[in-house]
């Protein structure tokens, strides 16, 4: 019984933070930059709400997982048909408030 009830915690602690974000930046990507191991890029009247101190760009983590190249795709398709983009903004590239806010969701609207 204890352990269900530990497990049923945890579960519930995990899935608020799954959905946890600093907050949203909305409007047309007018550049993206690609390096090593990141997607950086530049948001028409892009939002800060994690306080990041670059804000620069906004950084997409690079990599294999299925979920970063279909974000990637979105940005893409947004940049070149000039639409509006809602982007979930999670954490700092650095940790705290250093370095570019993270993209965690990407909604074309």
């Amino acid at each position: 019984m204890l352990k269900k009830l530990a497990l049923a915690i945890l579960f519930l602690l995990l899935s608020e933070q799954a959905f946890a974000y600093d907050g949203w930046s909305r409007g047309v990507i007018k550049e993206i930059r690609l390096q090593a191991g990141r997607i950086l890029i530049i948001q028409e009247n892009a939002a800060n709400p994690g306080n990041c101190s670059n804000t620069d760009y906004i950084n997409l983590h690079q990599g294999d997982a299925v979920h970063l190249k279909n974000m990637y795709s979105a940005l893409l398709t947004a940049y070149a048909t000039k639409s509006n983009v809602q982007l979930a903004l999670t954490g700092c590239t650095g940790g705290g408030t250093t370095g570019y806010p993270i993209i965690s969701e990407v909604w074309i609207l």
